[in-house]
């Protein structure tokens, strides 16, 4: 089913990609499947649910994951950041409200040229610039194609290694899940592997959510959980090719900005370790 979605929801404009000055915007959108694993969320040691929670719990991940993203690119450099959708509160169908906030949802930009990455997020409502250099990502390519929308696309697989500062994490919680059962389960972290569907016929090495490094645009990402989709691309040489970098925020590397994340998050966990938000 989700074949005949991709295939029909996509519009494209076909462009030459040979002049010089040129601007792009390709159209995204992220949605997160929950696993089975997940889907039930234990409220005490004997196994139990509440099924109101579970359905509060549910609906404020599907809130928190299913998202809109632009990407703005030329030659050399790529901008993708969120799109704001604008709408009413929505009223809890019960008493129950929970809020999930999923981090990486600021700005991100890559300049080919200079080698850099600069990521715009923030923590708690203070802003960061998180400057790194450009590290190649080390893709596989796949001898499997496909058609998306009118575009031959090409298949491309990346291992992302556990890091160091998810094994201490689990650590931690096997800890303190010795001393009290936890909330919120923690999975045992493991090796992901990215898969990523690009196309040649518009060549420029970029895609949604930082991925780079293809020999053509990237239409569609899979990072197990996560799916991220193009829904519509646009070329054109009647706009200015300059792209807006971003540079507020305190700059930082991604270490440091991830020893601040888990500084902060850490302060305002209770005992369950459900972060408790004052207003």
């Amino acid at each position: 089913m989700r074949k005949h979605i991709i295939l029909y929801c996509f519009i494209f404009i076909s462009f030459g990609l040979n002049a010089q000055d040129f601007l792009g915007k390709a159209e995204y959108f992220s949605k997160r499947v929950l696993s089975k694993k997940i889907e039930k969320v234990q409220i005490d040691d004997k196994n139990e649910t509440n099924p109101e929670f579970e359905k509060a719990f549910q609906d404020a991940m599907k809130k928190a994951t299913e998202k809109k993203y632009l990407l703005t690119f030329n030659k050399v450099e790529c901008l993708y950041e969120e799109q704001q959708a604008l709408g009413k509160p929505e009223k809890p169908s019960s008493g129950m409200v929970i809020s999930v906030s999923i981090s990486g949802g600021g700005k991100k930009y890559l300049n080919l040229k200079d080698k850099k990455s600069r990521v715009q997020d923030e923590i708690f409502d203070k802003e960061f610039l998180i400057v790194e250099p450009l590290e190649k990502l080390d893709w596989k390519l796949v001898n499997e194609t496909k058609k998306i929308g009118d575009y031959n696309c090409f298949k491309a697989e990346l291992i992302v290694p556990v890091s160091e500062n998810q094994r201490k994490d689990y650590e931690e919680f096997l800890k303190k899940e010795e001393i009290k059962p936890a909330l919120f389960k923690m999975e045992e972290p493991k090796d992901m592997t990215i898969t990523a569907w690009y196309t040649p016929e518009i060549a420029v090495s970029f895609g949604p959510n930082n991925y780079w490094g293809l020999p053509g645009l990237i239409l569609e990402i899979n990072e197990e959980n996560t799916i991220i989709l193009c829904s519509k691309v646009i070329l054109t040489n009647k706009e200015k090719s300059k792209i807006k970098v971003p540079n507020t925020g305190e700059k930082v590397t991604q270490k440091k900005f991830d020893e601040i994340e888990k500084k902060k998050t850490d302060s305002r966990k209770d005992e369950d370790g459900v972060i408790i938000f004052q207003h």
